[in-house]
């Protein structure tokens, strides 16, 4: 066996469909079908269940898995301690954001970066919060979170606070009850689970949402539009009124972060630093919601 072997039964285990495994391997589901019957020909073994529902593991599949994952942990283990060594300045950087930087401040950072060491170029994922940088799918993220996990390196960029807000033209001046607002119009989120997202969820859940949306820079852009109250986080924009600030307990922190093992990494380390000089002079947070208000 070598690790070949091993990721191609980890995608199937993970996946549970030739498909999905083949588009997380790059490669075609004849292929991983082979691969499959000729290692459970090599162990003599069943390891895979086959249903119209996909692959389940037998017995001895899930014996063989449980190791599996231990090898691919000590893979990515191995590439982030060499990652780590390198000290060139070029190369590639996998990023992370949600939109709220990834629209705003984060292109402008990077230009500004590039035109310093114009051979590191960058990958950008937005809101992918399920990025692992532990199997480095990024290499720095930009997260929203008030759980930072320990084995990663993190600096705070600052608080981001929540309120609700309506355009003025559907807004008429009179002072609002949350408990009249659950009669007009909203914008809900969907797959957005900050505390603030699920205070709203809980709050007006038996209210009918006009549109629901997965990150906020639509949902403003659905606020300035009229269709209805929105939960942001901005304290000011010219088109809207705020009728209602969530309490500081439902603040949420805004993180630079990356794993332990690629400190060392020289572009990694070049980038982060910039990053952070430049939120010394300007908070990027602070930039990022700004650039929120003044797109338009």
């Amino acid at each position: 066996m070598d690790w070949n072997d091993i990721r191609f039964i980890l995608a199937i285990a993970n996946y549970g469909t030739l498909h999905e495994a083949a588009a997380h391997l790059k490669v075609n589901h004849s292929t991983v079908w082979r691969r499959i019957q000729s290692l459970e020909k090599s162990f003599a073994t069943q390891i895979f269940l086959v249903d119209r529902n996909g692959y389940t593991l037998t017995k001895a599949g899930e014996g063989v898995i449980e190791h599996a994952r231990a090898m691919a942990a000590n893979m990515d283990a191995i590439e982030r301690v060499i990652s780590g060594q390198n000290k060139e300045l070029k190369g590639l950087i996998k990023l992370t954001a949600p939109a709220v930087f990834a629209n705003g401040v984060l292109p402008k950072l990077i230009k500004e970066f590039r035109s310093i060491h114009p051979a590191i170029n960058f990958e950008l994922h937005v809101d992918g919060t399920a990025l692992s940088l532990e199997k480095r799918e990024a290499d720095i993220a930009f997260r929203f979170t008030n759980n930072v996990p320990d084995d990663v390196i993190a600096h705070e960029l600052g608080l981001s606070s929540w309120s609700l807000m309506i355009s003025k033209e559907l807004y008429q001046g009179k002072k609002l009850t949350l408990d009249e607002l659950k009669e007009w119009p909203l914008i809900g989120y969907v797959d957005f689970q900050t505390p603030a997202a699920q205070w709203f969820d809980a709050m007006f859940h038996e209210s009918a949402k006009v549109i629901s949306c997965n990150d906020v820079s639509h949902a403003l852009s659905c606020a300035r539009e009229g269709l209805g109250v929105a939960l942001l986080p901005i304290s000011h924009e010219s088109s809207l009124t705020t009728v209602y600030t969530l309490p500081s307990q439902f603040n949420i922190r805004g993180w630079l972060i990356s794993h332990k093992d690629l400190r060392t990494s020289a572009k990694i380390k070049t980038f982060w630093d910039f990053i952070l000089n430049k939120h010394k002079e300007n908070n990027i947070i602070d930039l990022a919601v700004s650039s929120l208000s003044d797109t338009r």
